[in-house]
């Protein structure tokens, strides 16, 4: 265990940092710490562009991707009552654009496609079986009162597969960015 933490220490530190990241995320709303989840995510970006990301540049324009495709992805949602997310308040967010702290979380996981996620790089069907997962991150953080799923089991399915198709589309874009 050692060994492979020490052989693969950029992608456990990407990993764990991560974690930190989510967890402050979904916990921007209900602890009504509007800058938790800009800070958390600029000192891991920080962190993650100093010591672990080796394409600095290309890096960049996969995180940006990210968080426009966040956007769309969670703006769609949204309208189509999905999911709601939560303001700091502890009221639904009703702007088009999704809170800061859900475009914080798209970033953070961006950076995970070239290190922790690193072993999925061309297995995209295992990409979207890990995409159909994603409903659970929604349940974690509809505990946590960061998110509101709309009633029916639909939604959970809509959330899979935009999610896989989204995995996918990240991992389609990092290997362009990264073979260039």
């Amino acid at each position: 265990m050692i060994k492979f933490i020490l052989e693969h220490k950029s992608a456990v530190i990407n990993y764990f940092g991560f974690s930190i990241v989510w967890i402050c995320c979904a916990s921007t709303p209900s602890l009504e710490m509007p800058l938790l989840a800009p800070i958390t995510t600029l000192i891991f970006l920080f962190f993650h562009f100093s010591i672990i990301a080796y394409k600095r540049y290309q890096e960049l324009q996969l995180i940006i991707f990210a968080i426009f495709l966040g956007i769309i992805v969670d703006s769609g949602f949204a309208i189509f009552n999905i999911v709601q997310y939560m303001q700091y308040n502890g009221t639904i967010n009703q702007n088009l654009v999704p809170p800061i702290w859900m475009l914080c979380l798209w970033a953070g996981f961006a950076s995970q496609v070239n290190y922790a996620m690193r072993y999925l790089r061309g297995k995209y069907l295992l990409i979207a079986f890990y995409g159909l997962l994603a409903p659970l991150a929604y349940m974690a953080g509809e505990k946590i009162n960061a998110v509101s799923i709309g009633t029916g089991n639909i939604n959970y399915v809509i959330i899979a597969i935009t999610w896989s198709i989204s995995f996918i589309l990240l991992f389609k874009v990092s290997q362009y960015l990264m073979d260039e």
